[in-house]
């Protein structure tokens, strides 16, 4: 099912089903930005506060950490992980550590790719600013939330790059809402862009390397810089895009963390992984496999996990022997 659900789709579902579950269980819902409650032993019921996507891209972009670790959201499901990862450091976009902790790792195997068609002789994004190319790119759309336009722009400038420059070279962009857009397709074959800056690699890349598209390598000193804010080198392998000549050196894009902050109650973080697992066979994960409550708790390749797991999160896992 999830072939046929973008990436909002994805997190609205996710947070019905959970929702609904936790309703079931004598809960309240309210207002666009979910708004629960339940009696835990006091006269005054905690209050939640959940935000799955709901509110435009409020959940999932770079200021859903924020509004997390400053309490003014409980819950949050945020792509991709290194964002999560970088607002529990401090790092790049984020100016403080952020109070964080992981109630979940949903899967969602992703890289980010710089393609360029191969008619540029192009080998590096280096080339891009000696030659000051006028390049023609499809790209996510702009905003400083974006957690895609973030990244790529993040990128560009450790190449001494910007789309700003780019377009003063009498280059242009092409923005898209999602990776999937239809017109980026249609741009490729007809060769109204050269270049497509983007993550969401399923849904462009194979059309773009048939098209004559090649993928550039990320030298390592970038890379190294991108690992000190909390981005992970990866690869996008040729095992799996077959039009490769090679492996490219890359970031890690994947994942889909739910998180919340480290002063959530212990049974109301119990409560949600408890209803995950109660809908786990209904709710949409962007992987061809079942959700797999086993997966979600720690770290893996498609659900990078690297912030601590909260404490009501990790006692559940371990009653249910999930977690060892």
């Amino acid at each position: 099912m999830a072939q046929f659900m973008n990436a909002r789709m994805m997190r609205t579902q996710m947070g019905l089903e959970v929702t609904a579950e936790l309703f079931s269980r004598r809960m309240f819902t309210m207002g666009n930005v979910l708004s629960l409650s339940i009696t835990a032993g006091s006269d005054e019921p905690p209050f939640l506060r959940l935000a799955f996507g709901f509110n435009g891209d409020l959940m999932g972009g770079m200021r859903a950490p924020i509004e997390v670790g400053e309490r003014r959201v409980d819950v949050a499901y945020v792509n991709p992980s290194p964002v999560v990862t970088m607002a529990y450091r401090g790092r790049g976009f984020y100016p403080k550590k952020m109070p964080l902790r992981a109630l979940a790792a949903f899967p969602s195997w992703d890289r980010i790719a710089f393609a360029v068609h191969s008619d540029l002789q192009i080998h590096s994004l280096w080339d891009v600013g000696r030659r000051k190319l006028p390049l023609k790119i499809s790209t996510r759309s702009f905003g400083v939330d974006n957690t895609t336009h973030y990244t790529v722009s993040k990128i560009l400038s450790l190449y001494g790059l910007s789309f700003a420059k780019i377009k003063r070279w009498g280059g242009s962009w092409e923005e898209c809402p999602w990776p999937s857009f239809p017109q980026r397709i249609q741009s490729i074959r007809r060769g109204e862009v050269n270049a497509v800056f983007d993550e969401g690699l399923h849904c462009w890349l194979d059309q773009a390397l048939e098209c004559g598209f090649q993928v550039l390598h990320l030298e390592s000193s970038v890379l190294s810089a991108l690992e000190k804010i909390g981005y992970r080198r990866a690869v996008i392998p040729r095992a799996r895009y077959k039009k490769l000549a090679q492996d490219v050196r890359t970031v890690d894009f994947s994942g889909w963390p739910l998180i919340t902050h480290r002063w959530l109650d212990n049974d109301m973080a119990y409560s949600i992984c408890e209803a995950i697992d109660a809908r786990k066979r209904v709710i949409t994960i962007d992987d061809k496999k079942p959700l797999n409550m086993r997966k979600i708790c720690r770290d893996t390749e498609a659900g990078p996990l690297h912030i601590p797991l909260h404490p009501g999160a990790k006692t559940f896992y371990r009653d249910k022997g999930y977690l060892k």
